[in-house]
């Protein structure tokens, strides 16, 4: 019986440090349903606004507006939700693999976020990205997606 209960402890904290449970609790949810940008919005022109399934309004916008690499860029939001908690930004390209780059938005209030992050270079150049803004809800998970370009 011994045996037994301290198999069931060893198996419990083994869980707690070797699962996770967050990703465990994302697949259940299944994956971001997301809303994309109008392709005729560029963000080096201004920004661009998407709404998601759930009425939420995302209008990003990036400086400087030429979007440089290797150096400090802002990202800037405007939600029509203004208590947004843990807003994250996931910035990838789709044309070559350069990287997740997950940076946190500082909620500065009446539904504006910011945060700042550097976009690596690359000797190919005319790099695409996506920009995702995820929001996870009790039953689902939703999204806004951006698109841009950079050139070395």
């Amino acid at each position: 019986m011994l045996i037994v209960q301290i198999t069931v402890i060893l198996s419990i904290v083994g869980a707690y440090f070797f699962i996770d449970f967050n990703e465990v609790y994302k697949s259940i949810k299944g994956d971001v349903q997301y809303s994309i940008q109008d392709s005729n919005c560029d963000l080096k022109k201004g920004p661009c606004e998407v709404t998601v399934k759930d009425g939420t309004k995302f209008e990003l916008e990036i400086f400087p507006k030429h979007i440089p690499l290797m150096e400090n860029i802002k990202f800037r939001v405007k939600s029509s939700n203004d208590k947004l908690d843990d807003l994250n930004i996931n910035i990838y390209s789709t044309n070559m693999l350069m990287g997740y780059f997950n940076l946190k938005f500082e909620n500065l209030g009446n539904g504006l976020y910011e945060t700042k992050g550097t976009l690596p270079t690359c000797p190919v150049g005319n790099m695409e990205w996506n920009a995702d803004i995820d929001i996870d809800k009790m039953s689902e998970r939703i999204g806004a997606r951006f698109q841009f370009k950079t050139t070395r």
